[in-house]
């Protein structure tokens, strides 16, 4: 709705995981190399953890893409509890080749064996289970047997477990203890800090195509780290309501003020609020300023409020961009922003509300 005002490509602040906007923060460089190490010195276990909304997720699948790239085809991605121990080894069998597949678990864990004693090249099996913490203690137990199978001393089985720290509590509990001791590699992803928060903003619009606009300034950082807690799920979902709203009103910095009016509407919608009288009277007063720019059209520069930052220090692994990046880029060659007709106004509304929806 916003990208053809700002010029953008696609939407900077979609919740879908994608690598190709995968942000190395200094916690996800961490976390990264975290979990490369331990691959390399074959742990049996490693645990990576973080709060909703940290991009757990989008380290798992990035770290399948290495491995594929590396030449390591047993990688197999279990992104939910819901198959229980079953579907895993059936996501096993298929990944090794095995056909049919057995209904019977003991059956199946035994033909899974008997493949990897056949294996004359000793390869490893990479099992990254994702939401680690909806996982019962059934399940972890028999997970835990699955990893100490061996042949001649190699043990084929890797996991990658990750998930909300919840997930290190329930490793303590007495019924886990075993596999609680077994795991020596474990890692948390700690929230960004505000200067990661700020070089997070704008990598993804760089990412998104923008070059320059729009800006945010030191304070509306400010106010949306104070919101999201340094989350990215969460700065998504601010960024991209402040963009909605930023267009609606012909912004190309977005100011605070901003923030505070998109709090209400991403507020509203986590707590499942349909659209009421906060949500028309900001699209009401949307309206009133774009009709007062009807009347008296100002001309407005891309150079307008630009923020201003340190550049983000980069990583080895895969560069991120920083304030002074973004405000380096050349302008568009657009001689003025255009003014948002009524049936962009309407379209604008259509779209907060279904946000709230």
């Amino acid at each position: 709705m916003y990208k053809d005002y700002y010029h953008l490509q696609t939407e900077p602040f979609s919740t879908h995981p994608n690598t190709g906007t995968f942000f190395i923060s200094d916690t996800h460089k961490e976390a990264w190399y975290y979990l490369l190490f331990g691959i390399d010195t074959q742990e049996p276990f490693v645990v990576l953890t973080g709060e909703y909304g940290m991009g757990k997720t989008l380290l798992c699948l990035r770290l399948i893409k290495v491995l594929k790239e590396k030449g390591l085809p047993r990688v197999e991605y279990i992104p939910t509890s819901n198959e229980g121990y079953g579907g895993i080894l059936r996501r096993m069998a298929s990944s090794l080749g095995i056909s049919p597949v057995p209904e019977d678990e003991e059956i199946l864990q035994d033909m899974i064996y008997e493949r990897f004693r056949s294996d004359t090249e000793n390869s490893r099996f990479y099992l990254i289970i994702d939401d680690a913490h909806e996982l019962d203690t059934t399940i972890l137990t028999k997970l835990k047997y699955l990893s100490t199978f061996n042949h001649n001393e190699f043990f084929p089985v890797i996991m990658i477990f990750v998930g909300h720290p919840s997930f290190l509590q329930d490793l303590r509990t007495p019924a886990l203890s075993s596999l609680n001791q077994r795991i020596k590699r474990r890692y948390h992803l700690a929230r960004f800090n505000l200067e990661d928060t700020r070089n997070y903003i704008y990598f993804r619009l760089m990412k998104s195509g923008a070059t320059g606009i729009p800006a945010f300034s030191d304070e509306t950082i400010q106010k949306i780290f104070d919101y999201s807690g340094g989350v990215p799920r969460l700065i998504n979902n601010i960024c991209d309501t402040c963009l909605l709203i930023g267009a609606s009103r012909q912004l190309i910095s977005i100011p605070p003020s901003v923030v505070d009016d998109a709090k209400k509407l991403v507020e509203g919608s986590l707590s499942g609020t349909k659209a009421d009288t906060r949500t028309d009277a900001i699209l009401n007063e949307a309206a009133a300023e774009t009709a007062a720019r009807d009347e008296a059209p100002t001309a407005i520069t891309f150079s307008e409020d630009l923020p201003t930052g340190n550049a983000v220090t980069r990583a080895q692994t895969p560069s991120t961009a920083g304030v002074d990046e973004y405000q380096s880029q050349p302008e568009k060659p657009s001689p003025r922003v255009p003014i948002l007709g009524s049936k962009l106004r309407t379209a604008v509304t259509w779209a907060v509300i279904v946000i709230l929806l």
